[in-house]
């Protein structure tokens, strides 16, 4: 028996890192080549098929992608890994469009496909019951977050635009999936009755609602599991992990045991999974270790390459699986691809018409309109939901049978079979049709450009990277590792890239003066408030601020800049009204006590003094360097900055005169930690000249986050 076993298994391992392997050539492959790595991806899959068929390469099948690895291992990973990196802020300025589009519209999407196939079928021979339409309809209207942004990365879609794109895809997976999961209901129960009608309509609800409460709840409790930890980079990793595949498992488990009058209170496991990542992002990530965050990030993006990667290769495999003659399904495809595209179409066009006609939210222009309708790419959720219909011998197969029985489906492949085979060609268009025109029709509508203010930033940036390069390279004459010739040539290569440079910056603004001056000032003030985030990031870092008073710098901070990115002034007027804290912002504040005492008042004054200063540091050496504008224009930003540090100095001051003695052994404390940063970049400086042994130095930089953590909680 266990000689039997272990070749099986020895070739499953084969199978998948055999995979895993062609993933990443095919990766490589496609950065040579400037196309669409999920597209390659699939393309490769499907040369696995024939490749299976030799008996040398046989095993290349052997991996398989169950329904139960598709929908409780890979989806967490791929939902978590796309909500991680959300901000709320921007979700909350354009909830409404994506609201309509990922739940209202969606399920209109559905309807359409629906009805528009159950009575054009028949005009190719075939006699598909509404409900089995329906269930296509479910699957095939939600769009794929991963394929979509994979694309958009590449081709510098507008910031705006992707973010639509992606909440709405992130979205309408919870809702379609819940719709997916209700109708399949009604086909395997076979009774439809009005209550039964109110109870599919209640289960339904039930299962977005209490997605959403699930995935704030699972994300206050891994948040305060977090904060006990500090810079464990292999728990605080663990940890993430088992959040993400925690919340989702926990979901499907509470609709099968939550039962109160005969009715399931049922969970999206989709819905909760992507908002635990989302507020884990938002309001839970400052519970990470600093040192620890980079690494998550990293490690989350990854987890979801390879769990992608294998999904998408696996589909060409998953098509030799299927007993269908494909050829007599030329047609009925090419109608549901024809099908589907319309419902999209109809889907974007009317609900974003009557935004627009409303004015309920910004514009959405009418060429992002056409890429909405254009880009909805499918993939991993619409094969996952197609593998939870029932297979031979699992639960519920023997009811889909009864039910083929009772609407007389009386054809050769089963309606597993025949869903599956109109899903993955409907993904096929999307992925080798769409997905490798998407960039061609961004440049026919000309929304890969850049907008005006980061023109005018990609130039300065390299306005100041050629200034490096000239810097560096006289450090290197002056070392003698050129001679003065390659030295000439260089520099003169160098100094033309810095004036053309300079040359585009005057170009750029030469028609409109006032326009110049305003994006200059603008581009200038988000540098600004940048510089300000990083330093206050370092300060949290070393713990010279706690997390409740960072929280509150960082976000008037990115209030600021949000106000200045929108085209108003960094500062409110007077009469302008104060903002009104959202719900996320309310829970913030409840679950942080509304503490404020004068520690935390000097704390934040302390540490505004600190950042105003290096801003107004750093942007006077900006100020000192030719761009082809008038310098002058950093003058009034340095100003604000200025008053900035001098309010936050009479502030700080203020505090320190009326609670001398606390404030002294606070200061004491807060100069120690600031101590911190000089002996880790020494410790550092020592371990890469290899004067230190990589044992000593991970035991210095022990017993300087010792030091880093010590008292930290009692800081503020």
């Amino acid at each position: 028996m266990e000689t039997m076993l272990l070749p099986a298994f020895i070739t499953s391992a084969l199978s998948l890192l055999s995979l895993m392997l062609i993933s990443i050539f095919t990766y490589i492959f496609s950065k040579k080549v400037n196309f669409p790595y999920t597209v390659l991806l699939v393309f490769a899959g499907l040369l696995l098929v024939p490749l299976s068929q030799v008996p040398l390469f046989s095993f290349i099948d052997d991996f398989k992608l169950t329904p139960d690895i598709l929908f409780y291992v890979f989806l967490p990973i791929l939902l978590f890994e796309s909500a991680y990196n959300m901000n709320y802020k921007q979700l909350l300025a354009n909830w409404k469009s994506i609201g309509t589009l990922a739940v209202f519209w969606l399920l209109l999407s559905a309807s359409v496909i629906a009805i528009l196939l159950f009575f054009l079928f028949p005009l190719f021979g075939l006699q598909i019951p509404f409900m089995i339409c329906l269930l296509f309809g479910s699957v095939i209207s939600a769009t794929d977050p991963v394929a979509v942004l994979s694309i958009f990365k590449s081709v510098w879609a507008p910031r705006r635009l992707a973010l639509i794109f992606e909440w709405e895809s992130i979205f309408n997976d919870g809702t379609a999936l819940a719709f997916f999961l209700v109708v399949l209901g009604i086909i395997l129960q076979w009774v439809v009755t009005p209550a039964s009608i109110s109870l599919w309509f209640l289960s339904f609800s039930s299962m977005v609602i209490w997605g959403l409460v699930f995935g704030l709840f699972m994300w206050v409790l891994f948040s305060k599991i977090l904060e006990k930890i500090k810079n464990d980079e292999s728990v605080e990793i663990g940890l993430t992990i088992i959040m993400a595949h925690l919340t989702f498992l926990l979901s499907e488990l509470i609709g099968h045991f939550l039962v109160i009058w005969d009715f399931h209170f049922k969970v999206s496991g989709v819905i909760a999974t992507a908002i635990a990542g989302i507020t884990i992002w938002n309001y839970g990530r400052y519970k990470i270790s600093p040192k620890v965050e980079e690494s998550i990030e990293k490690f989350w993006v990854f987890f979801a390459f390879v769990a992608n990667s294998l999904v998408f290769i696996l589909l060409g495999l998953i098509l030799s699986d299927i007993n269908i003659n494909f050829s007599q399904f030329i047609f009925p495809i090419f109608l549901v691809i024809i099908v589907v595209m319309f419902a999209r179409a109809v889907s974007v066009y009317i609900p974003v018409w009557i935004i627009n006609k409303l004015k309920i939210e910004e514009n959405i222009p009418m060429t992002w309109q056409h890429l909405l309708s254009w880009g909805s790419l499918r993939w991993a959720l619409a094969v996952m939901m197609v593998y939870l219909i029932p297979w031979p011998g699992q639960n519920g197969y023997e009811l889909l049978l009864e039910y083929q029985n009772k609407v007389g489906w009386n054809y050769d492949f089963s309606i597993k079979d025949f869903v599956i085979v109109i899903t993955i060609w409907s993904i096929m268009f999307t992925l080798f049709i769409k997905a490798t025109t998407i960039s061609l029709f961004m440049k026919k509508m000309k929304l890969d450009k850049l907008h005006e203010v980061e023109e005018f930033e990609y130039e300065e940036g390299k306005i100041l990277m050629n200034l490096k390069v000239l810097e560096k390279l006289t450090s290197i004459e002056e070392k003698w590792y050129i001679n003065k010739w390659e030295h000439h040539e260089l520099r003169l290569k160098y100094e033309s890239i810095l004036q053309e440079s300079i040359w585009n910056i005057k170009e750029l603004f030469e028609n409109d003066n006032t326009k110049a001056v305003a994006i200059i000032k603008k581009a200038i003030t988000l540098h600004a408030l940048w510089i300000e985030k990083q330093y206050l990031k370092d300060l949290f870092h070393y713990h010279e601020v706690d997390e409740y008073n960072f929280k509150i710098i960082l976000w008037k901070i990115t209030r600021q800049i949000d106000r200045v990115e929108q085209g108003v002034r960094q500062l409110k007027d007077h009469g302008e009204k104060p903002h009104e804290l959202n719900i996320f912002e309310r829970l913030g504040e409840n679950l942080r006590g509304g503490r404020d005492n004068f520690t935390d008042r000097y704390m934040r004054s302390r540490t505004r003094l600190i950042i105003t200063r290096k801003v107004g540091k750093e942007l006077k050496h900006l100020k000192s360097i030719e761009f082809g504008f008038d310098n002058g224009l950093f003058d009034e930003i340095i100003e604000l900055y200025q008053e900035f540090n001098d309010s936050a100095s009479e502030k700080k001051d203020e505090i320190k005169l009326n609670h001398n003695i606390s404030i002294l052994s606070l200061e004491a404390k807060l100069a120690d930690k600031s101590l911190l940063k000089i002996e880790e970049k020494v410790i550092e400086d020592l371990y890469k000249k290899e004067i230190i042994t990589p044992k000593i130095y991970i035991k210095f930089l022990e017993d300087i986050e010792h030091e880093i953590l010590k008292d930290f909680r009692r800081i503020g």
